[in-house]
Parts: structure tokens; sequence; C-alpha cells
């Protein structure tokens, strides 16, 4: 509706510091679509998308089904599981069309600093590649939250924001997100949506209206419930911390945990149970201690295991005590 348009091109322009008008941002049937039609306007057969790993299971996959070559640099936990300007550097070439920036990051809860962004900033300057700015996580930060075209306001003319209600309004099933970027490239996505989906539900649409109303209320709850998240960020942490051969990672942002599970595997756990990959325990932790959680091998980096702590603390002290007594030897 043109009424939802208004209030989102509203809030894009109030979190960017950058106005951006009616036709600059499109409303899509949840952020998943915003980035499926971002690659297939963007990407030809023989483009590649830098694509940092760890990465959201979706990034890759939406590449590959719009042609392109996923390129995906490996970040690790030294460096918080950021991107690095020299790896960002290195992982560019002159078929690059796209680069991905996550934060916070599904799966490990990354955010980069403003310091952080400014140094990618000055790589991408000098490179014509169109830049992705996932932000569907910016209202669950635990530390003050950059933004790249606060940062680097120049590159707007070559930047997408993507961001949704599913997160911070807890809005999931509603499927409502949201692009905004230049308008050439918001029009090719305007017309190859015009041919899927067409549009997300009027229903959602009112619904979303109301998130993106100013509403002192509405955003003393998302406060609210991301002071609760932190609550259980720590928690699970301090949990954690208590298995023998689990090492984790301080998440800054979302509602994951991304801890390192390699310590687990190749040895006996209980009952002689012994994993090789972490998607073996992923599914032996499935069976035995009935905790769902999702293998480390979807996000590109195997070894790890992410968490979700999107549900209630008993829940999570319940959910630990089955994975630590899941994975110690049994020595009767």
């Amino acid at each position: 509706t043109l009424e939802l348009r208004k209030a989102v091109a509203a809030r894009v322009t109030a979190d960017q510091g950058i106005t951006y008008g009616l036709g600059q941002v499109t409303v899509t049937t949840g952020a998943k679509e915003a980035l499926y039609l971002a690659f297939q306007a963007l990407c030809d057969e023989g483009d590649e998308a830098i694509i940092p790993a760890p990465y959201w299971v979706s990034y890759v996959e939406q590449a590959k089904l719009a042609g392109a070559t996923p390129i995906t640099p490996q970040t690790t936990e030294q460096t918080g599981f950021k991107l690095t300007p020299d790896q960002l550097r290195a992982s560019l070439s002159e078929r690059t069309r796209v680069v991905v920036l996550n934060s916070p990051s599904n799966p490990t809860g990354a955010v980069y600093s403003a310091k952080e962004l400014a140094a990618l900033a000055d790589v991408l300057r000098d490179h014509p590649a169109i830049i992705i700015t996932d932000e569907i996580y910016d209202a669950i930060s635990y530390v003050p939250y950059a933004r790249l075209l606060r940062i680097a306001p120049d590159l707007a003319e070559r930047t997408l924001v993507v961001n949704g209600a599913a997160k911070a309004y807890a809005m999931t099933g509603w499927r409502i997100g949201y692009v905004a970027g230049p308008q050439p490239i918001i029009e090719a996505i305007k017309a190859i949506q015009s041919h899927t989906s067409t549009h997300t539900s009027s229903i959602s649409q009112d619904a979303a209206l109301a998130a993106y109303t100013p509403n002192p209320t509405v955003e003393a709850a998302v406060t609210s419930m991301t002071a609760e998240f932190h609550r259980r960020r720590d928690l699970i942490l301090e949990l954690l911390a208590t298995i023998p051969g689990i090492s984790c990672t301080v998440p800054d942002g979302a509602f994951y945990v991304f801890p390192n599970v390699s310590a687990l595997l190749h040895r006996p756990l209980r009952n002689g149970k012994i994993c090789t990959t972490s998607e073996e325990l992923n599914l032996y932790l499935l069976e035995e201690a009935h905790i769902a959680c999702v293998a480390g091998e979807a996000f590109g980096a195997p070894g790890y295991l992410r968490l979700s702590y999107a549900t209630g603390s008993e829940d999570i002290r319940i959910g630990m005590q089955r994975f630590r007594e899941a994975v110690l030897v049994d020595h009767a």
C-alpha cells in the first residue's frame, strides 16, 4: 500500500540518515524475498557474489539461483567472525557483482563496529560492486549499532538495504520485508516481483504499518525484548561454559550462539557414540537429547552448531542440561 511504502521510506530515511523516496523502496514477502529479488535483478551467469562465511543459509543458494558464483571468504573466531579489509580485497575481482554484509549476523551474532565498516568501505570505494547490507537483526544489538551508510553515505548509489518486521517486531509469520536503494535497481526488483509473488498479503501490510508507524509504546516493547534477549544470551553462554569440549565467542547481536564443538568430535560421547562431523553431532543431539540445533555445515562453517535462545530461560536451562548430559562420557 502507499501508506506502508511511505512509512518504510520514512523508517529507512531515519535509520540511514539519507532521504529515500517512494520509488526507492519496495515491500516484499519477508526479507528473504527481498534478497532473492535483489540477486535476480543484479546477477547473471559468470558474475561473482562475495558472501563471508559463516553465512545465512540462503545467501549462497540465492546467488546460485541467479547464476552467480559464491565467493565465501572464511572469517574466524579470532576476528569475531567478521570480514577483514584484507580478506575483502583478496576476494574482489573483475567478476564481482555483489558483496553481502550481514550485521548483526545470522548465525554468529557478530556486529560490525563503525571503525570496521569504515575500513571495509575504504576497500569497496575502489570497486564498482553493488553492496547488499542485510540489517534484519538491527534492533537486537547489545553494543552500539553502526550502519554502513551512516559511515559511508557516498556508497548509497550502489547499496541495497534489506530489512523487515520479523525480528524487531516478532512478526516472523507475517512475512514482511523490504529493500531500499537506487531507484533503477528497485524498479528492476519490482518488475521481477510483479511476476512472482506480486506483493505480500494486505493483512500483513496493515500489521506492518502499525509496526513502522512511530509509536513510543511499540519501541519501548522492542527495547524491553532486546534486554530480555541480552539476559538469555548471558544465560546460555554461562551454561555452555560448563560443558567440556565447547568454546563460544560472545555474540553482540541477534539471538543465536555459535559454539565451536570440534573438540566433541572423534571421541566417545554418552553410550560410546562417536560423531565425526558437526552434522552428525547435530543429529545425535536431536535424537538423544531432544534439542534442535543447526549444524555449522549449513552456514559454511563445519565444526560449529547454531543454537537459538529465542525461547524462555527455563527451556534454555533444560536444553543445556540435556546437551551436557548427552556429550559427557559414560563411565558406568
